[in-house]
């Protein structure tokens, strides 16, 4: 049986989750049920930001749970970067080299569509010649007409002698820079996150997520994919000795029962040694006079 392979989640300015590759994506959300939070720009419409494309971000809790489930490792970006591009003169002069090989194509293309316009422009010159040679016999070209068919032919030979420059070869890559991405040199730890108990718990029952301050909530709780089901529950996860206000209770679940919802909160009871994992216990609030 073939090994997975794991997703790689790249750790940009200390405390941002992103995932670049769209495989990775599929898998995270395919196996793992993290949907994450889409972030890029859609290339095809660029100044607009109601649909958006790759890269995903993720939430530290959702990082935590990728790697401990072995299916995920995390990268220092600027680390990362910074040693892929810190080469040797040998490869970074094959990397020239292979630059250098793109445009010698492209100049060989270009050298070949220059031609072909040549030949064509020259059996147009050649037929218009002769129909000029055809018409002159039949009397019915003078001697006026003859000097603009002329000036004419010059113009158009001066357009085929303009040539254009041929423009420059800019990569839109590293990938021929930077050796493989497969070999991790930047990995990172992942620290401990507050609410990590609490998501797991919601995960390992096969809850979706997303962040829920759209409802009002720090999470939006789905019974399966976004995709196909509305959000059931509204979420907030709290410390085990820490103090929930009365009016945050009533506030929550009114709030829940306005977009028909359930509010949900929770709190990881510690357990008795630190080798052992302490259970997560739940509530659900709804607002009876709704």
């Amino acid at each position: 049986m073939t090994e997975t392979k794991k997703a790689r989640i790249s750790r940009v300015g200390g405390d941002k989750y992103l995932v670049f590759d769209i495989e990775d994506v599929m898998s995270i959300r395919r196996n793992h049920g993290i949907c994450a939070v889409l972030t890029g720009t859609m290339p095809q419409n660029p100044t607009q930001n109601l649909f958006l494309g790759l890269p995903i971000e993720l939430r530290a809790e959702e990082v935590k749970l990728l790697v401990d489930a072995g299916a995920a490792y995390v990268v220092d970006e600027l680390a990362e970067h910074l040693t892929a591009f810190g080469k040797s003169r040998e490869e970074q002069q094959k990397y020239l080299d292979e630059v250098k090989e793109k445009r010698v194509l492209a100049q060989r293309a270009y050298d070949e569509e220059k031609e072909r316009i040549r030949l064509l422009h020259i059996d147009k010159v050649m037929a218009a010649k002769k129909n000029k040679e055809k018409r002159k016999k039949d009397g019915e070209v003078g001697e006026e007409s003859s000097l603009f068919s002329e000036e004419q032919q010059e113009q158009e030979q001066e357009v085929v002698k303009k040539e254009k420059p041929l423009p420059g070869i800019t990569p839109t890559t590293s990938e021929n820079l930077v050796a493989g991405m497969s070999h991790v040199d930047a990995v990172v730890e992942v620290p401990d996150h507050p609410f990590y108990p609490f998501y797991k718990k919601m995960n390992s029952r096969g809850y979706f997520t997303t962040p829920g301050l759209r409802f009002g909530g720090d999470y939006s709780v789905y019974p399966g994919d976004p995709f196909r089901f509305h959000a059931h529950y509204l979420a907030n996860a709290y410390g085990w000795n820490e103090e929930i206000p009365m009016l945050d209770l009533v506030t929550s679940g009114r709030l829940g029962t306005a977009v028909k919802k359930s509010f949900l909160f929770g709190s990881e009871q510690p357990a008795p040694t630190p080798e052992d994992e302490g259970d997560v216990r739940m509530f659900c609030v709804e607002w009876a006079g709704m």
